[in-house]
């Protein structure tokens, strides 16, 4: 968590030095990968954007920049020149295992970053096929935030927590405290609709290998914050309508069914507190997952290269290869 002074302050020091630089020079710096994933750091983002930018964003699981400290997650920014007409280039965000170190800086491929998606935000990207995957996905003109229904009766439920899957349920996990009496999760978040179909078709997208990816490009990586959730881009009334969305209905029915079976109770000993705590494996379901994202990609347009992408992205750190 950064305090309100930390952002100001190092948004007041790259500001400071931009104006000492020489105009032909070039300025390095490190700081939280928030930097460009979040509305506290829009005024740093306006002064970054005046320039020509690199940037290159690295998380901290499996392995970290700088050993020794926790939640490093991190944006390494060099600005170039000034300009009305300034250029940014991005990287993905890096993941990799210890024995990669050595050939990490080596191998980063930069890409010219995209239209953001969500507010305040600098994507993550370094392919093409990222660039059309973005450019299709905006066409549909819709966002989920306009089908919520304050009044509705049907719900589901994100996981704020961003781990290698993300969790949407039709249920709230049981935590039951040491007296057995149960308790809601902390870190579940509601969303209601008007209608069954608009609640299944959303519970469809926030665990699908799209809403993964969408999640690692557009947020801090740290937490699924509800402006995310809202800005991704999906026309649900169109989809219900077809046979996509019937298919999406069935799907997820049965990947509700078996993320419910294959969850496990743990028993979770705190300072104050013992907790029995129904765990969430979505790991265990990506098959049906896949089958999710094969019904996406006739929606959105995508071709075979653009549905492998998105299948496949970061399989090698979600799946433990």
């Amino acid at each position: 968590m950064y305090s309100k002074s930390s952002v100001y302050g190092r948004t007041l020091a790259i500001e400071r030095s931009s104006k000492l630089a020489d105009k032909t020079g070039r300025l390095g710096f490190i700081v939280p990968v928030s930097s460009i994933s979040t509305d506290r750091y829009k005024s740093l983002q306006r002064i970054i954007n005046r320039y020509d930018v690199w940037y290159s964003s690295f998380d901290d699981r499996p392995s970290r920049l700088f050993e020794g400290l926790e939640h490093i997650r991190l944006t390494i920014h060099i600005l170039g020149k000034c300009s009305p007409n300034s250029k940014s280039f991005s990287t993905r965000y890096n993941k990799w295992n210890s024995n990669e170190r050595s050939v990490l800086f080596e191998t980063l491929e930069f890409a010219p970053s995209a239209q953001a998606l969500v507010s305040n935000s600098m994507p993550k990207i370094c392919s093409s096929v990222e660039l059309k995957i973005i450019s299709k996905i905006e066409s549909q003109n819709e966002i989920l935030s306009d089908h919520y229904d304050n009044v509705g009766k049907h719900c589901i439920f994100y996981s704020r927590k961003v781990g290698y899957f993300l969790q949407a349920l039709n249920f709230q996990p049981k935590v039951l405290n040491k007296k057995g009496i149960r308790r809601p999760p902390s870190e579940f978040k509601k969303l209601v609709f008007s209608k069954e179909i608009y609640s299944k078709l959303c519970l469809s997208c926030l665990n699908s290998n799209l809403f993964y990816w969408f999640i690692t490009v557009f947020s801090d990586c740290r937490h699924v914050n509800k402006r995310e959730v809202d800005a991704f881009p999906i026309a649900l009334d169109d989809l219900s309508k077809s046979r996509i969305g019937a298919q999406l209905e069935m799907i997820i029915d049965r990947l509700m069914k078996d993320i419910e079976e294959n969850s496990v109770e743990r028993i979770m000993n705190f300072r104050h507190d013992t907790l029995t705590v129904q765990c969430i494996l979505p790991k265990i379901s990506k098959s049906i997952i896949d089958e999710i994202d094969w019904a996406l990609s006739r929606h959105y347009g995508f071709n075979e290269e653009e549905t492998d992408f998105i299948l496949n992205y970061d399989v090698k750190y979600r799946m433990g290869f």
